[in-house]
């Protein structure tokens, strides 16, 4: 899905990037830009272009075409509609540069990073990936929310988590972990009810471990976990053993007050590109 803006003219002065941002390239101070982003829920793919949008403009930047794509990060990028609309937006000197996310919304492994960066310089164009201060590897909360315990939170929840990951830059499997984070909140909708049908809701919080990892906490209202030790170790109940085969290691734990319990998957950092 592609949105075009009006086009200024491009200076050529070098304007001057935060060190709190990822660039490839040189960017001229009023550059006309593109912007794009890569998710599976069209409602978070606005709300991503609209932050984007936003960080252009607080640089002078003009966003002169906006685009998505409604995919998984693993699609090939010469298979992205609103991709391709960017690539020849660039080839054609209609935009100067470009800003998404990150560099992982776009191309998936080393070589495809390769690839892109050599491009972009070769054209000469620049890419300009915004990220928080704190490094990935640092244990820091990502983002907690609250749900209401029904079906349609699954979908909701995951598509969400998977865009603070890829703005957080996580250098692990976020495929891995947006499926791991749905069939825990899943496991909650079908198993956490309350018995006398009163509304409910699931807390869910993500944060960074100290080696880079990922800890994915769903708290449910209910505190019963029958066979608790056999369900985590997969041979009880398909949810969780779909979990373990993702690589997560699986924990539970009572809320103080003994009213709720947490399913914690802990997934490992991924290789983080030089």
């Amino acid at each position: 899905m592609t949105l075009l803006r009006p086009q200024d003219n491009v200076p050529a002065r070098i304007a001057p990037m935060p060190p709190a941002y990822g660039i490839v390239g040189r960017a001229a101070a009023g550059a006309s830009v593109a912007l794009y982003t890569c998710t599976i829920d069209s409602h978070i793919a606005g709300a991503t272009l609209t932050v984007l949008r936003d960080f252009a403009s607080a640089q002078g930047w003009t966003s002169v075409l906006e685009a998505y794509d409604l995919a998984p990060l693993t699609t090939p990028r010469n298979r992205r509609t609103g991709w391709r609309t960017v690539e020849d937006a660039l080839t054609r000197g209609e935009a100067t540069g470009f800003i998404a996310p990150s560099e992982q919304e776009i191309a998936s492994h080393p070589a495809d990073w390769t690839a892109l960066r050599c491009w972009l310089i070769d054209l000469p164009a620049f890419a300009v990936y915004p990220r928080p201060k704190n490094r990935p590897t640092d244990p820091a909360a990502v983002w907690s929310h609250s749900y209401a315990l029904v079906p349609v939170s699954v979908r909701q929840v995951a598509g969400t988590a998977r865009t603070h990951l890829t703005l957080r830059q996580w250098s692990g499997d976020i495929d891995s972990a947006s499926a791991v984070l749905a069939r825990l909140a899943f496991n909650a909708v079908v198993h956490a009810q309350p018995a006398d049908g009163a509304d409910a809701w699931m807390h869910v919080h993500l944060a960074f471990t100290d080696d880079g990892g990922l800890r994915i906490d769903v708290e449910d209202p209910s505190p019963g976990f029958p066979d608790a030790q056999a369900a985590l170790r997969g041979e009880r109940g398909r949810g969780l053993r779909d979990v373990r085969r993702f690589g997560a290691d699986l924990t539970w734990f009572l809320a103080e007050d003994g009213r709720s319990k947490t399913i914690r998957a802990t997934l490992p950092p991924g290789e983080v590109p030089a």
